[in-house]
């Protein structure tokens, strides 16, 4: 991607938090879709729009600063994920509600 687009100001998502690969949370251990992508601080309200629509084939990527004081993804808003097709969530930040996510078929990093 890097090579073809010498030109773009493209940017690389580091697959590793402190030396480890994201944590996967979701019961969907493996997931891939056509890339959504939203931006926000502590605050999930676009996390959880994003998450009522049709996800169909889809995987929400969150930027969300790394921030540990704001969860921006919990299990209501993962159900309404699964409730709408999507295939799954990476999240630059924190989640909660991590037991009921796992029981979710749902991809989760």
């Amino acid at each position: 991607l890097l090579d073809d687009n010498p030109d773009k100001d493209l940017q690389v998502v580091t697959p590793c938090l402190d030396g480890k690969f994201f944590k996967s949370y979701g019961a969907r251990k493996s997931f891939g879709g056509q890339i959504v992508t939203v931006k926000c601080f502590e605050d999930n309200s676009r996390v959880k729009e994003l998450l009522a629509t049709d996800g169909t084939g889809k995987v929400l990527v969150v930027d969300g600063g790394a921030s540990m004081r704001c969860a921006l993804m919990g299990d209501l808003i993962a159900e309404s994920a699964v409730k709408n097709h999507w295939n799954g969530v990476i999240i630059y930040g924190c989640v909660r509600d991590v037991d009921a996510i796992a029981e979710l078929d749902l991809g989760v990093h």
